[in-house]
């Protein structure tokens, strides 16, 4: 999913969805950012607190932000019927964590498009970063009915279902548990190089304390694991450690 991946073409309904998929700009991108964001909340203590405190949207926005999204709103402007430019502008705001504007240009997208699969994917992202939990998963639903073989939306449903299990009863919701689980192992199999599933199904395995399970999926993850993100692998060592002992 690289960024010089064509525009979409809302024009062409004949066209496939593995072009359609194949047409997303930015979208990796976005999903990495959902995905390291969720890792961190499901299993760093020491920066949870930062992490789940409500997102400052009316933040004055700096001039390096701005900067990001100068050229995107231009085209999305000059271009006001084009979904792929709403959708662009998204992936600014994202990128310049403006949350708000985004949820509203991805809005706008699926308006223009109603199966422009990317804005729904990352509508869910957003709605995650504004903690709406339920808005951001029947995002990532709409998502997969248009391309039920995306992983990195399957695996971000997955890790919600994770969070929701972990963080709305102590001790953590056994049903909410292994419906993570299985939609986990889903990412995991529609995608068999994605790193995160591994990480968060160690987090799962462990809450239901299947020790067997939760050291072989923090070892593929380590095994896996690009270091995009350092504390994600000082974490699953962590774990390991603390199951091996």
């Amino acid at each position: 999913m690289n960024n010089e991946h064509a525009a979409h073409e809302e024009s062409d309904p004949t066209a496939s969805l593995e072009e359609t998929k194949n047409q997303r700009f930015g979208w990796r991108t976005i999903i990495a950012i959902i995905a390291l964001v969720i890792i961190a909340v499901l299993a760093y203590p020491f920066i949870q607190e930062q992490l789940n405190s409500n997102p400052d949207t009316s933040a004055k926005v700096s001039p390096e932000s701005q900067t990001l999204v100068t050229v995107p709103e231009a085209t999305a402007q000059a271009n006001p019927d084009s979904a792929q430019a709403q959708f662009e502008l998204g992936n600014a705001y994202v990128q310049a964590g403006q949350w708000n504007q985004a949820l509203a240009a991805f809005q706008k997208a699926i308006e223009l498009d109603p199966n422009f699969q990317g804005a729904y994917a990352n509508l869910g992202v957003v709605y995650y970063q504004l903690e709406k939990l339920d808005l951001a998963a029947s995002q990532y639903k709409k998502a997969l009915e248009l391309d039920p073989n995306d992983g990195d939306v399957a695996y971000n449903l997955g890790a919600l279902y994770l969070q929701q299990a972990l963080l709305n009863s102590n001790p953590a919701n056994p049903d909410l548990l292994n419906q993570a689980i299985a939609q986990l192992e889903h990412a995991r199999e529609l995608d068999p190089n994605l790193a995160e599933p591994y990480f968060s199904l160690g987090v799962a395995y462990n809450a239901l304390n299947q020790q067997e399970e939760a050291i072989q999926a923090f070892e593929t993850f380590l095994e896996r694991d690009s270091g995009q993100d350092p504390r994600a692998s000082q974490e699953a060592k962590r774990y390991l450690e603390a199951l091996r002992n």
